[in-house]
């Protein structure tokens, strides 16, 4: 040990020597704008953009520069001196909202002295703004750091997206680790949980359904859903999973992320409208019609934008491909003749179905329905056309323009864009969008991603980015830094969420007074901690799961492969009416239920009683109204991120008497009912262990007493053992109904 100690200690002495000279050095320093500066290198502050870098003068003085400011050269510099690990960046985020939590208290101080000698307000508007001043004044303190038991729960609902199970709660409590949070948020970010937790949030945001068009279909959504798990699993980052979005060609089992283009089939008008409100945060619709009342975007604007799109189109079959003769004529040029065209894929459903029909399996149509459904998904092909389809519409009425007039692509914002530059307009277009350059894109980003965390946008409404981010957001600084932060993590959104949630703000206990419309407007909420917030429908059902099944992960839905295959089968081979009847239930199941890695589910897996207990991102999406996903606000998969989480009076009857809480939660083949009353490790108290599981904490001395009242209230001790055990599990229904049914359970504090 004492050689190890003068090792380090000889190795730390280099390291500072070495350092000590660098610093030592006098060099010239440039500034963004040119003016040079000579000035020993000190060190650095903070970390990222926000960093200032410190300089000893050559009279002795030390002053800090913003890196931000330097020279690009200075930049480089200097960057190689910043801690990039998320504790360091996690703290720069802290110390900008300590600073605007500070400055903005004493901003209201000042406007609460001035307030009785303000001669633009009444009485009665006085008294009101006083109140309004010290509420905001009370949210300017940060919260107290949570509790581990209140920042378990919340980090496994807000990265798993469900509640933890006894044993991971269990686990993470006894750890004796003075890390153990940061080490939590590592291994949760690296799970099957969080790909199906950020799918999740994508169903919604890029309105994912079963059939994906608008119109309705019978197409396969699996290649799609799996793409975009696949993406989250592999932290694929942000800017190329838009990117491939936007360029993707062709069917949908052969390239999943032509799925978004898909979803807006011909309606591409429509297209371009929720591409800016999802990756740019901007809201254009009203510029189809006519010229934004709100934002500086004119109808022509918005029918250039459109022109970037006007040569695509995902309807159709796949072009004829030309194939060259291997006759050469004279003047010793080959001629080009046309292939064979390929089948519409009618004739072979004309063919098969005639079969059926020799077999009495046709009934009275002409052709077969199901087969008519498959070859139907042949028609949706993303492809170039190669003629630009948009114009200006016949009512134009503005003088920039005429009606049907053909526009070249241009943008209204950002860089500009010189189409000839790129093999197609559209991928000028989806390299414009994803660009560092472009003023929304990352802004968009980060702004969203802070709402995930935090139940609140840096900017509200998040699809209504304004042109100018200083005044509008809660805290600029802290937005242009969470924009640098992204572009530097390379918009990976994994490293993006390491350093937020490992700051001391999201570590915050839950702020529970809600954010007026005048902190909105003047931009004086600064995050004294996350918001007090419901459970999405997502969340609520994903957490029951965890309760009733021991491996909430282990049941997916997998079916790209097998889709794939399917339409690259080759129909000719299917001769006989039980072949084509085994090809139609084939493709009734694709996209079913399995263990992972293909292994088909034994009986009973997932199920309690009549219910399917698995995860919200493995069902049919949207499930249908009635299911307990829509009665608790699950999005219907139309709207841009249209789910609600509101309260109702069908949610607390379901809740109460509903099918989920009274038989699946109570069931004795259910996970934790069964654990608690019949598991191998009895050691722990039962009552202990059912609010750990429910609601992450231990009971206090008076719950656990009334918990025990429940536990023993069905209990009959001269009853027959096996009498007992099915009373024993019915008292641990009980009480987890009871904890179920409470405001804690439903809310992440």
């Amino acid at each position: 040990m004492d050689r190890y100690r003068s090792l380090l200690f000889v190795v730390c002495s280099l390291v500072v020597a070495t350092t000590s000279s660098l610093r030592a050095e006098m060099r010239e320093w440039t500034s963004s704008d040119g003016r040079k500066l000579q000035a020993e290198f000190v060190g650095a502050v903070g970390a990222g953009s926000t960093a200032r870098v410190k300089l000893r003068l050559a009279n002795g003085n030390e002053i800090l520069y913003p890196v931000a400011k330097l020279g690009e050269a200075d930049r480089v510099f200097v960057k190689s001196s910043l801690p990039t690990d998320p504790a360091a960046l996690a703290a720069e985020i802290d110390r900008l909202v300590m600073a605007k939590l500070k400055s903005s208290y004493y901003e209201l101080k000042q406007e609460l002295a001035e307030l009785p000698e303000n001669k633009y307000l009444d009485h009665a508007q006085k008294l009101k703004r006083k109140e309004e001043i010290e509420r905001e004044m009370v949210m300017c303190a940060p919260n107290p750091l949570t509790t581990d038991e209140q920042f378990m729960r919340r980090i496994y609902l807000d990265i798993a997206g469900r509640i933890p199970t006894y044993d991971e709660a269990s686990r993470f409590l006894a750890s004796r680790q003075r890390d153990k949070r940061a080490r939590l948020i590592d291994e949760l970010l690296d799970t099957e949980a969080f790909a199906m937790r950020m799918f999740n949030y994508y169903s919604d945001l890029l309105r994912v359904r079963e059939g994906l068009t608008m119109g309705g279909s019978d197409m396969k959504v699996d290649p799609y859903i799996e793409w975009l798990k696949q993406c989250a699993r592999d932290d694929k980052p942000f800017d190329r999973m838009v990117s491939e979005m936007l360029t993707a060609e062709g069917y949908i089992w052969d390239n999943p992320a032509a799925g978004y283009l898909i979803t807006d089939s011909g309606m591409e008008l429509c297209n371009l409208s929720n591409t800016f409100t999802v990756f740019l945060g901007t809201e254009i619709t009203c510029a189809q019609c006519h010229d934004h009342p709100f934002e500086q975007v004119k109808q022509i604007d918005f029918y250039r934008m459109a022109t970037f799109m006007g040569t695509t189109s995902s309807r159709g079959k796949p072009p004829v491909m030309m194939m060259a003769s291997t006759d050469e004529p004279e003047g010793g040029k080959k001629s080009k003749r046309k292939g064979k065209k390929k089948d519409s894929g009618k004739s072979e459903v004309k063919r098969m179905s005639e079969i059926l029909d020799a077999a009495g399996m046709l009934g009275n149509r002409d052709t077969d329905r199901t087969l008519g459904d498959i070859n139907g998904t042949r028609n949706y092909y993303v492809n170039d056309r190669g003629k630009q389809t948009v114009s200006l519409p016949h009512d134009y009425k503005y003088d920039n323009g005429e009606p049907h007039q053909q526009l070249r692509p241009a943008v209204y914002f950002g860089d500009p864009v010189n189409v000839e530059r790129h093999a197609s307009p559209r991928e000028a277009y989806a390299q414009w969008m994803t660009a560092k350059t472009n003023p929304r894109f990352t802004i968009n980003l980060v702004n969203r991603l802070w709402k995930m965390a935090f139940g609140y946008g840096q900017i509200e409404p998040v699809d209504n980015i304004p042109g100018h981010l200083d005044g509008q957001a809660q805290n600029y600084e802290l937005l242009k830094f969470l924009e640098s932060l992204m572009q530097d993590k390379n918009f990976q959104i994994k490293e993006f969420f390491r350093v937020v949630y490992n700051t001391q703000t999201y570590q915050r206990e839950a702020e529970t007074l809600t954010p007026s419309l005048t902190q909105v407007d003047n931009g004086t909420y600064h995050f004294p901690g996350p918001i007090l917030r419901r459970m999405t429908a997502e969340q609520l059902w994903d957490s029951l799961v965890a309760l009733t099944t021991d491996r909430p992960e282990e049941i997916r839905r997998e079916g790209a492969a097998d889709y794939q295959e399917f339409m690259h089968f080759d129909t000719s081979e299917l001769t006989t009416a039980k072949q084509i009847v085994a090809y139609k239930e084939r493709w009734r199941s694709l996209g079913s239920l399995t263990k992972g890695e293909g292994m088909k589910l034994e009986k009973g897996d997932g199920r309690i009683g009549k219910a399917t207990m698995v995860r919200a991102s493995e069902m049919s999406l949207p499930q249908k109204p009635g299911h307990f996903l829509r009665m608790f606000g699950q999005s219907d998969k139309n709207l841009i991120e249209g789910q609600y989480d509101a309260g109702s009076s069908p949610q607390v009857m379901a809740l109460l008497n509903g099918s989920i809480t009274n038989q699946v939660l109570s069931s004795p083949d259910g996970y934790l009912v069964n654990e608690v009353a019949f598991g191998e490790d009895r050691k722990g108290d039962k009552v202990d262990k059912i609010f750990l599981s429910v609601l992450g904490r231990t009971p206090s001395a008076a719950e656990s007493q009334m918990a025990a009242s429940m536990l023993n209230a069905r209990l009959d001790r001269d009853a027959k053992e096996k009498v007992q055990r099915t009373q024993l599990a019915a008292g641990v229904g009980d009480v987890i109904w009871a904890l179920v049914n409470t405001r804690e359970f439903m809310f992440i504090q």
